[in-house]
């Protein structure tokens, strides 16, 4: 029963989950200023979309796009940080 309920969302965490995935492989590549430059500009595009989000568009329909754009902005800077961590 538990299973159906996460159903709804699983989409929604593996968006996070491929995000913080690809900026960990990203990381193990690129210079760490150039991670964080990478990382500093995909999270002000995330932020533009949730405003975007909540202005533009409204409604549930915002709401959602809403969520997805926030498990990538936590995603991008898991990544990162586990990236940076591991790569001392």
């Amino acid at each position: 029963m538990d299973v159906l309920m996460l159903e709804g969302w699983t989409p929604i965490l593996l968006f996070g989950i491929a995000f913080a995935i690809v900026i960990f492989i990203l990381s193990r590549k690129v210079s760490k200023k150039s991670l964080f430059l990478i990382s500093s500009v995909l999270s002000l595009i995330c932020f533009v979309v949730i405003i975007y989000s909540m202005i533009g568009v409204g409604g549930w329909e915002g709401m959602g796009l809403g969520f997805v754009t926030i498990t990538a902005f936590l995603g991008i800077w898991i990544g990162t940080a586990t990236g940076v961590i591991i790569k001392k």
